[in-house]
């Protein structure tokens, strides 16, 4: 039975894997809806929406909802990376942990507890990114591949006050690891990706090739068509990255309740 936060989450999760396929088909069925140098010949510039361009074209005349799908596309792509570099770490660690102390510290089970190991923490982590990323811009900042494996241990550790410590629990146990549980981990990564993403491609330091919901936002602003294009351009973006990074926190959460014990505090949680 699937609790409420699951359903939203798994709801989301669906509008956005629709998108990331559409990102696939458009393309294929005209150059034009190509995102990152498709455009419209009968079209010079900025445009409003219209039959063929549902959310108009940006200064160079791009279709914008293709580039809206293409976020989408690179929302799950960097997020998995992120997830099959950091959830092994994870486990890894927890693995070790088990073996080498006789209890894990338990966390108490508050709102507070657990807005800090699944938002303030992670949010934290993903800060800590963002700002390496612009430090090493000039040899790191412009390849996403570099900085997710640059970044390994900073990615773990983002999962570690939120399902770490049960993981732990469950290695010293000797029980078998849910898939919820792992997939709790993947969902958050790819919430706080999705965040990163949308910060480094606004400050213009993302992988210039890659047309994501931040890149869209930097245009926006940088083109000069903040006002006029507002409602077509510069908000899609800007709630697609709420509405994914939200999402897929909800289903993590989610997915964690449904397998989760109830943990008291004791020192050393660390």
């Amino acid at each position: 039975m699937l609790g409420k936060l699951e359903k939203i989450g798994i709801t989301v999760c669906v509008v956005f894997v629709v998108l990331t396929a559409i990102s696939f088909i458009l393309p294929a069925m005209d150059i034009m809806y190509n995102p990152l140098y498709g455009t419209d010949p009968d079209i010079i510039g900025y445009s409003s929406p219209s039959e063929r361009h549902l959310l108009g074209t940006d200064f160079m005349g791009r279709d914008v909802f293709s580039q809206l799908c293409s976020g989408a596309f690179h929302a799950f792509i960097h997020g998995l990376a992120w997830s099959i570099v950091g959830i092994p770490i994870l486990v890894i660690v927890a693995l070790i942990l088990a073996q080498l102390r006789l209890q894990t510290p338990r966390l108490e089970d508050t709102m507070l507890l657990r807005y800090i190991r699944f938002v303030a923490f992670p949010l934290g982590v993903t800060g800590l990114c963002v700002i390496f990323t612009f430090l090493l811009s000039s040899a790191l900042g412009r390849l996403a591949w570099a900085n997710t494996l640059f970044f390994a241990p900073l990615i773990a550790f983002t999962g570690w006050l939120a399902v770490g410590h049960e993981l732990e629990v469950r290695f010293r146990k000797g029980e078998k690891i849910p898939l919820k549980l792992i997939l709790s981990g993947v969902f958050l990564i790819l919430s706080y990706a999705a965040l990163y993403d949308g910060i480094v491609g606004y400050m213009g330091i993302s992988d210039p090739v890659e047309t994501t919901w931040g890149v869209m936002i930097h245009l926006c602003f940088a083109s000069g068509y903040t006002f006029k294009a507002l409602t077509t351009w510069l908000l899609p973006p800007i709630i697609c990255t709420y509405v994914f990074s939200r999402g897929m926190l909800a289903l993590s959460y989610g997915m964690y309740n449904s397998v989760s014990e109830k943990y008291f505090w004791k020192e050393g949680w660390f």
